[in-house]
């Protein structure tokens, strides 16, 4: 038989970590890097929410509400290899 106690006590006290306000998160199955603006209740479901904003590829504003669990809490620092540079199309063409 299986002894799954070592797991359970490790599971048990590790305290949750919830993201509040200006956190930056990203979902668990990927995406963009996304700034937490809601962070709490809502009326039509239980648990903790997040409504968060981010920019798209085109560059557009995007919001939308996440459950805590489908999140993970990222630096607030971005790595420079990470950054990408975008330059309108008129100083491409100077």
């Amino acid at each position: 038989m299986l002894d799954t106690t070592v797991e359970l006590a490790l599971a048990e006290s590790q305290p949750i970590v919830l993201a509040g306000i200006g956190d930056v998160v990203t979902l668990m199955s990927g995406g963009p890097r996304m700034t937490v603006m809601y962070a709490g209740p809502v009326g039509f479901a239980s648990g903790h929410w997040l409504i968060c904003q981010w920019f798209d590829e085109q560059g557009e504003l995007r919001q939308d509400m996440f459950a805590q669990d489908m999140v993970r809490i990222e630096p607030r620092s971005i790595p420079a290899g990470s950054v990408k540079l975008r330059m309108p199309p008129a100083a491409r063409a100077a």
